[in-house]
Parts: structure tokens; C-alpha cells; sequence
């Protein structure tokens, strides 16, 4: 016996919408979740909502059309949800990142009053012709800002992407979404099962990983083979003059294997040393030494320009800039030498 084509895809669009539901609560209720896994939580519930339309489209085209109102809904929201992961993820933090609030609620507001003053039961025209899309007009917006805000990042390589989970779930995210837009956009050439296989085949992957990882301890990195202080002090001592003296830290695209050339050591054994006797890896060192110049140059040259600041201290462009002096500081530039300034005048 054959199996039918379409019952198959059916098959696999039901299985992949009760996948999305458990790792939805999942994320939503575990104890070690963060703000970020929230966010994932909710992004992953409005694909479930989305591919439930499908598959209830399929069983009940006659019925009440409520669950396609529900659809086109979560489409119009998962664009600020995917911007805030994004944001959160990379902990971009900026004060050009507006807060959750501020990105959810006026959306979510717009869509409960559009629903109740024009349900789609009886304003089909209008929600097939107008309001769908304005909603793929919207998606595509916030996918052009979800990838506007991690292209420094991308450019510059300062979150070491592809090898933490962090950095590798929202890109797959981001670039499954990119794929779901178009399969909603070019609907008569691209099957919405297609669509949807696009996002949940590295989402499950991805995700699986995730939950694996979460239920185990993290092992100690290199624990088997940890470097001791006495043997990893000539390299820290070797590598801090490179950096102190040489200034080697304002080399805009320097790269952990240009630093190991330096100090003649493997690149993994460098990385081994960081990671094992100081808890940091290769990145967030540099910018520590980046953003204490930072810190100095912005209180020192109060007129100096934070473009200059920027660039002395070793940063392609200022958006990489502000993003890492955000994490280091908990604050913006301009907000740290208006301090600065406030506190030298006070004294």
C-alpha cells in the first residue's frame, strides 16, 4: 500500500506541531530558563499556533475560520517576538533596544483589537487582501532588523559564532524564519508544509540538542588535560606584555591564532589557557583590555568623538563598540563620561 503523499506531509506537520508545544512549555516552565529562553518559548508557540492552522485547515476547511484569524495573528507577532531573542540572545542591551514591553504589547494590542472589531468570519476579504499583507510586510521588517542587529556581531566575529549554543540557535532560528517568510510569501510555488519542514527540521535539531545539554552538568572544559598555573604563567605573563606594552588589543581584526603565532604556542593551547586559568574566553579578553582604554580615553578627551574612541580602541564600527562596552559596563559611552565629568565637577 501506497501511502499518500499528502497524509504523510500531514503526518509529519501534526508531529511537528505537538514537538513545538512540549519544547514551547518546556522552556516556558524549567527552572534554569533565563529571559532568552522565554522568548524562545513564546516564538515557539506561535509556530505551533501557525502550523496548527495548517492541519486544522486541512481537517475542517468548512468550519469556523477563527483558527485562521489565530494563524495570521501569531505571523504578526513572531516578528518582535524573533527580534527580542535575538536581541537577548546576544544580550545587546543598548539603548537603542527597546524593552520587551515596548516591542509586545502595542502589537499584541492592535492584533486583539483588529480581531474583535473585524473577525476574519466575517471580514475574510479583508484579512485574505489587506491585513495578510501587512503582516508580511511587517515580518519582513523585523527580519531585516533582527539581521541588522547581529551584523556587527557576524562582521567582526566577537561572540565566536558556531561554537556555543548561544550563538548558534538564534542564527539558525533567524535563518529558518528568513525561509518561512518566503514560503509564505511565495505561497503558489512553495507548499506551506514546506514552509514549515524549513523552520522545524533545524529547530528539532537544535532545540534537542539544547534540552540534552540543560539536563546534563557541563563538564570542565579540557578537565582531563587542564594546564597548571606554574605551566600557563609565562604564557599569561607573555601574553599581558603583548597586550599592556604592545597594545596589541587595538589591532581592529586581530584573531586568536595571530596572538598564538606571537606567542609561538597552538591555537587550542591558548584558548585551553584562557579558558582553564583566567575563565574567559579569547573575545571577551580583548575587549576587557578594549573597553579599559575605552573607559580612560572617554573621561580624559571629554571631546573626543565616541567614532574616534571607537576606533583607537580597536573596533571596526561603533555598533560593535556600544555593544561591548554595554556588556562590560552595564552602560552606554555617552552615559559613562557624563558621569565621569558629573563626578570630576562634584569633587
Amino acid at each position: 500500500m501506497v501511502l499518500d503523499s499528502t497524509y504523510f506531509w500531514l503526518f509529519i506537520s501534526v508531529a511537528g506541531a505537538l514537538n513545538a508545544l512540549v519544547l514551547s512549555i518546556y522552556f516556558f516552565i524549567n527552572k534554569s530558563s533565563n529571559r532568552a529562553h522565554k522568548l524562545l518559548s513564546l516564538f515557539i508557540f506561535m509556530i505551533f499556533i501557525r502550523i496548527s492552522k495548517s492541519v486544522c485547515f486541512f481537517f475542517y476547511p468548512e468550519a469556523s475560520k477563527t483558527y485562521l484569524q489565530l494563524g495570521l495573528t501569531a505571523n504578526f507577532l513572531s516578528g518582535p517576538v524573533l527580534l527580542l531573542y535575538i536581541k537577548q540572545s546576544f544580550k545587546q542591551k543598548t539603548a537603542k533596544n527597546l524593552n520587551w514591553k515596548a516591542h509586545l504589547i502595542p502589537p499584541a494590542s492592535l492584533a486583539i483589537i483588529i480581531g474583535v472589531l473585524w473577525p476574519y468570519e466575517h471580514y475574510s476579504a479583508l484579512w485574505n487582501i489587506h491585513i495578510s499583507t501587512v503582516i508580511i510586510y511587517c515580518w519582513f521588517v523585523y527580519l531585516i532588523a533582527s539581521l541588522i542587529s547581529i551584523y556587527p556581531t557576524i562582521v567582526n566575529n566577537d561572540l565566536e559564532l558556531f561554537q556555543t549554543r548561544y550563538t548558534q540557535f538564534p542564527i539558525v532560528i533567524l535563518c529558518t524564519s528568513i525561509g518561512l517568510w518566503l514560503a509564505d510569501v511565495f505561497t503558489s510555488y512553495t507548499s506551506y508544509t514546506i514552509g514549515i519542514l524549513c523552520f522545524l527540521l533545524p529547530l528539532y535539531l537544535s532545540l534537542t540538542l539544547l534540552i540534552s545539554k540543560l539536563h546534563k552538568s557541563k563538564p570542565e572544559k579540557y578537565a582531563s588535560k587542564k594546564i597548571s598555573h606554574v605551566k600557563a604563567s609565562p604564557v599569561l605573563k607573555a601574553l599581558e606584555k603583548l597586550m599592556i606594552e604592545d597594545e596589541l588589543y587595538k589591532c581592529p581584526n586581530l584573531s586568536l591564532s595571530q596572538v598564538a603565532d606571537k606567542l609561538n604556542i597552538s591555537v587550542p593551547h591558548l584558548s585551553q589557557i584562557l579558558n582553564d586559568n583566567l575563565g574567559v574566553s579569547f573575545t571577551s579578553y580583548i575587549n576587557h583590555h578594549r573597553i579599559q582604554l575605552a573607559k580612560n580615553l572617554l573621561t580624559e578627551h571629554k571631546k573626543m568623538s565616541l567614532k574616534q574612541v571607537s576606533a583607537l580602541c580597536g573596533y571596526n564600527n561603533q555598533s560593535t563598540f556600544y555593544i561591548a562596552f554595554k556588556k562590560f559596563t552595564d552602560t552606554t559611552p555617552a552615559k559613562y563620561r557624563k558621569a565621569a565629568v558629573a563626578s570630576t565637577e562634584n569633587a
